[in-house]
């Protein structure tokens, strides 16, 4: 009870505090006559509980109550009519309040001392309404549809686009297409009945522009049940300058030449044969002597390919080049393998691996496929950037940032022998994640942070954009300004928010360089309906979760306490101080 106990006037405690010494002080130096009787002794303990009597009534003391009805239920989207019978019964007095978005939640009365939330849960912009209660939420079914997906919104001509998600609850023998433009069916997948399926549907992107594909479910009649947008920024390939240096002719490199000259790379290939002579091949590219390697010679490259004996065997001067061409100048450099390069610690950036029995794999992007590899993988640690993951998600190609830089390998082997089994756009498209990961890019003065790129029309969609520009301003296609936030810690790094008020392919452009531009593309809330529910109840779990453990009182409304008992002790003391002279009393 006396732990429930605050003052309406708090703010008022260390001028009232100070004041009752002061006060008290100079009553006991009135009673210095009297120093060492009993008297003495009396009169300044009647007299402090005279004050402190004066100052509590001051202070206007309080104590929290409950209303009579003091538990409630919010019924959100998708709640199970079940459990709200059975709150209804273990809680005969129970309220219930209909959820509405970015409306007051409790209506009638004040504040209950629980709150069970049923269904989906409340929007987060919401989520303070709840923070000082007393929470239990109550989840209904997963919503059925697909609940997870992933794909890169951001890919190259020639690339594959692939979706990957996760199905809860489907129904057996329904389709899933992927719809490119004009209805085309580019991929499809039947349903099987289970708790969750995981599918995988994927094109070839033949041409560069923004695209809005779809994912369409129908059922087993033909009848579309859904039909939600995939958007997909293709952008042009960037042709790069690579330098490929072998220790002796290989087939990896055979048929790796080979495709990038296809994608209209810049090659030179330079091949040791004997001990002092080398074969050198040009495709795309003029004839350029290449000797030792020097800071000189690798600067028109953006990207330098070398076996792992070549990489061991580099004397101090090409090794000290080629560090600094990195960190500097952000070539890329990626190794290729072999097997005592997986027990050397004389690479340039140390990848550390992990023995083990399997020599193939699967990808995860190809699952039906085996590849082979090497008897290792990669230890994963904070540096390491995965580029490839295998079905048990274990990294089997990766690169490290060094300086301005990267430097890549993997423990995949012979992947020429894709091209021989006839997975010609496997191999195209392993070696072009590859490459595009490492290769050198280009610096610009304003990048935006790869984030999605769908958004909801009149909900938040929060940017991140790095620039050199003191105080960028973001403008939309309306010419509206956005307030920027930045860190604190980074001082190119801002952050904003907009509400998308336009359905369709939205630009945000920086004032200052309106050459570099973000596009992402609208849509609402009729679409992707399963996964918005699945991320609600997700977000919903994490918050209730953190707030029950921060809570551990409610707060409730204050009514002041009476302050007649304290008055009439003060009256009470008072009045001994003034009637005991009069008695006599000594």
């Amino acid at each position: 009870m006396i732990e429930d106990i605050t003052f309406l006037h708090s703010n008022w405690i260390p001028y009232i505090s100070i004041s009752a010494i002061v006060v008290w002080l100079v009553f006991v130096w009135k009673e210095l006559p009297h120093f060492g009787k009993r008297k003495f002794w009396i009169n300044i303990t009647v007299a402090l509980f005279a004050i402190v009597s004066l100052s509590i009534i001051a202070l206007k003391p309080a104590l929290p109550i409950l209303g009579k009805n003091t538990k409630v239920i919010v019924l959100t989207n998708g709640y199970d009519t079940k459990q709200l019978d059975s709150l209804k019964k273990a809680h005969r007095r129970i309220q219930t309040f209909p959820y509405k978005a970015n409306q007051p939640i409790f209506r009638n009365i004040q504040t209950s001392d629980t709150v069970f939330v049923l269904g989906e849960g409340v929007a987060p912009f919401d989520f303070w309404q709840l923070e000082d209660h007393k929470v239990h939420y109550i989840t209904g079914d997963i919503p059925s549809g697909v609940v997870r997906f992933t794909y890169d919104h951001s890919r190259v001509v020639g690339e594959q686009l692939q979706l990957e998600g996760v199905y809860n609850n489907p129904t057996k023998g329904n389709l899933l297409i992927l719809e490119g433009l004009g209805g085309n069916s580019l991929d499809s997948i039947t349903l099987v009945s289970d708790t969750t399926t995981a599918f995988q549907v994927s094109t070839e992107l033949k041409a560069m522009g923004n695209y809005v594909f779809s994912l369409i479910e129908k059922d087993s009649l033909g009848t579309i049940r859904s039909r939600d947008p995939i958007p997909v920024r293709v952008m042009d390939r960037t042709h790069l300058k690579i330098l490929i240096l072998n220790g002796f002719p290989t087939f990896e490199t055979k048929y790796l030449k080979n495709y990038l000259a296809e994608m209209g790379h810049q090659v030179l290939v330079k091949s040791r044969i004997t001990k002092g002579k080398y074969k050198f091949e040009y495709f795309n590219t003029d004839r350029i002597p290449i000797g030792t390697l020097s800071e000189e010679n690798l600067a028109p490259f953006d990207l330098v390919i070398l076996d792992a004996s070549t990489a061991k065997n580099l004397g101090q001067p090409s090794r000290t080049a080629l560090e600094n061409a990195i960190r500097e100048k952000g070539l890329g450099l990626f190794i290729q393998p072999e097997d005592d390069f997986f027990r050397s610690g004389k690479s340039i950036t140390v990848f550390d691996f992990g023995r083990e029995k399997s020599t193939e794999t699967r990808l995860i992007n190809s699952p039906k496929i085996r590849i082979g590899k090497y008897p290792f993988l990669f230890k994963d640690e904070f540096q390491l950037q995965a580029i490839h993951k295998n079905g048990t998600e274990h990294i089997v190609s990766a690169y490290k940032h060094l300086g301005k830089g990267k430097v890549s390998t993997t423990v995949l082997e012979s992947t020429y022998e894709l091209l021989l089994n006839g997975k010609t756009k496997e191999y195209q498209q392993l070696w072009s994640e590859i490459i595009s990961a490492v290769g050198k890019k280009e610096s610009a003065e304003v990048s935006w942070d790869k984030h999605s790129i769908l958004g909801i029309k009149d909900q938040s969609y929060p940017f991140t954009l790095r620039t050199s520009i003191p105080e960028p301003e973001v403008t939309t296609d309306e010419d509206y300004r956005i307030a920027l936030r930045n860190d604190i810690d980074i001082s190119n790094l801002w952050t904003g928010t907009t509400y998308p008020k336009k359905l369709g392919w939205n630009r945000l452009s920086v004032a200052q360089d309106t050459i570099v531009v973000l596009e992402y593309f609208v849509t609402d809330t009729t679409t992707w309906k399963a996964k918005s529910g699945y991320d609600k109840i997700m977000k919903n779990k994490r918050f209730f979760d953190r707030v029950s453990k921060n809570n551990t009182k409610q707060i409730s409304p204050l009514v002041p306490i009476n302050p007649i008992g304290f008055y009439i002790f003060f009256l009470l003391c008072i009045g001994y101080l003034w009637l005991a002279p009069k008695l006599g009393e000594e």
